[in-house]
């Protein structure tokens, strides 16, 4: 069934399957070292500072990381015109890009600091009703906190640079380095002298300091394109600020849908199902990374090739992504589905059946949103945010307002997360449309062919063999390790034979290759 769709050659799959296989392995490797040492990195913070501390710095850094949106949509920004530029082999362009991207970073610091020392130092001091004794720790920890941030800002026009050059072992090493470090400054709030608050926001912001430092000497040394020079062209600083300001709406759309949900479950339901609906976010967190994972190391080659006019390579990295990431969440989320009370026993000791149902449905729903990232790298290769974000994130805000009303007729808080997931499959149907009006080479009849229908009957397949497992074995350990090994080595061996064409099996012959060739 897959083989029918003709993408008119290999060669594009060749040519850079080997180094997306790479950058794949390097990412994965570091999203797995990362959550492992962030979780211990918490563990160490709860016993150096206390549950009380560890709040307060939350609730205050909080107020200077609910704008870190804002740096994911300046560097998602500054990656699409650095590939897009390359894609041409313009480097003229990619020292403007740069040039401009730095002082656009430089202007939002500046307005971000302003309003940090107006209406931020006013809301700490006289809205988070800190104690008399912590008021002078705590602005200590905030003033530390904006400059922390304002150094992540900075360093954007460098790692978009990294990035756009798929050089993601250097994004790897210093993102794991960065994490190190913070796990020694964790390790050492026990035997610090003075204020521990105060010292590991400190560390922090030494931490910032040396991060911006790297990437800033490597982006002069590596990249010719990363040399400022003074750029006058309005038309680009247009540009970049217009793709950045929707591309913020899809981001803050985001936010709010979240932290929408959780303010309307307080309100309605108390704090033991705000608390679930938390739990079924870091569930979230987690596979969101996985997943941000995977697309980091596609999307440069597709803004690239796009930008050559490489459309069957374009085409081939977007099916195979489609099909890569779908398959890849479809193994490990049907298992979690169906064992999700077993593993919180192990992660959490206990969990309510709330948080259990949320935790299960949130799968769902990531899965349909992980649907959305390949037709998202397309629309911002061809430059059309405004169009495709306007029309999506007014789907997905409904989902605060439906959530609303259904409340007050009195449905189960459970409903607000099936609301999330009818909309944001509605989304998707809205982003497919504007995929095929848009983008010309898409074919609405080779997508289902090709790719929903081979996903809907292997999802069949996976919840079958799964349940099957389910039913046959008593919870137990053993139920727990049959389910994460049998269904998804079953559905390897259906996905690769039914659910890739030819030439996608060459680019995962090639992925292993790769793999068993950096390890034995």
């Amino acid at each position: 069934m897959a083989d029918s769709v003709d993408f008119h050659s290999t060669s594009g799959v060749l040519k850079q399957s080997n180094r997306i296989a790479k950058n794949t392995v390097v990412l994965f490797l570091r999203m797995f070292i990362l959550m492992l040492l962030n979780l211990y990195i918490v563990r160490l913070l709860l016993k150096g500072l206390g549950e009380d501390e560890y709040g307060t710095f939350n609730a205050v850094a909080g107020v200077v990381t609910s704008l870190s949106c804002l740096t994911g949509v300046l560097a998602t920004a500054t990656q699409r015109f650095y590939s897009f530029a390359a894609g041409k082999g313009d480097l003229s362009s990619l020292k403007k890009i740069f040039s401009v991207s730095v002082n656009i970073n430089v202007g939002i610091s500046l307005v971000a600091l302003l309003l940090f020392e107006t209406v931020g130092l006013w809301f700490v001091s006289y809205q988070l009703h800190i104690p008399a004794n912590r008021m002078v720790a705590v602005i200590y920890v905030y003033e530390f906190s904006c400059l922390a941030f304002v150094c992540t800002l900075l360093q954007i026009p460098y790692t978009a640079a990294v990035i756009a050059n798929e050089d993601m072992g250097v994004f790897a090493v210093v993102s794991t380095g960065e994490c190190l470090l913070k796990l020694l400054v964790a390790a050492l709030i026990q035997v610090s002298y003075g204020d521990h608050l105060i010292f590991y926001s400190v560390g922090l912001l030494v931490i910032g300091i040396l991060v911006f430092l790297t990437y800033m000497f490597y982006g002069h040394h590596a990249y010719s394109e990363c040399s400022y020079t003074r750029v006058t062209d309005r038309h680009l600083y247009w540009q970049l600020i217009s793709f950045s300001s929707w591309t913020f709406l899809g981001s803050l759309a985001g936010v709010l849908l979240y932290q929408g949900n959780t303010v309307l479950l307080y309100m309605f339901f108390g704090t033991l199902t705000t608390a679930a609906f938390a739990i079924s976010l870091q569930i979230n967190h987690a596979f969101s990374t996985l997943t941000n994972s995977v697309v980091l190391a596609f999307r440069p080659g597709m803004i690239r090739s796009f930008a050559e006019g490489d459309t069957p390579y374009v085409n081939q990295l977007f099916y195979f992504a489609n099909k890569f990431l779908s398959f890849m969440l479809l193994v490990i989320g049907i298992p979690l589905i169906f064992e999700m009370d077993t593993i919180f026993q192990f992660w959490l000791g206990s969990a309510s059946a709330e948080a259990i149902l949320f935790s299960r449905l949130m799968i769902v729903y990531i899965v349909l949103m992980a649907l959305n990232q390949p037709i998202t790298i397309i629309m911002y290769a061809m430059g059309l945010v405004k169009v495709y974000h306007l029309i999506v994130e007014s789907i997905m805000l409904l989902c605060l307002p439906l959530s609303y009303v259904l409340f007050k007729c009195g449905l189960p808080s459970w409903i607000t997360l099936a609301s999330m997931i009818v909309l944001t499959f509605l989304a998707h149907i809205a982003r497919i449309l504007c995929l095929r009006h848009y983008y010309k080479p898409f074919s609405l009849r080779a997508y289902l062919l090709s790719f929903v229908l081979p996903l809907l009957l292997l999802t069949v397949a996976a919840v079958a063999i799964a349940g099957l497992c389910h039913g046959l074995i008593g919870a137990s350990l053993l139920r727990l390790i049959c389910q994460l090994c049998v269904p998804p080595a079953i559905v390897c061996l259906l996905a690769y034979h039914f659910f890739l064409n030819s030439s996608e099996r060459v680019i995962l012959q090639n992925y292993v290759k790769f793999i068993l060739k950096r390890n034995l």
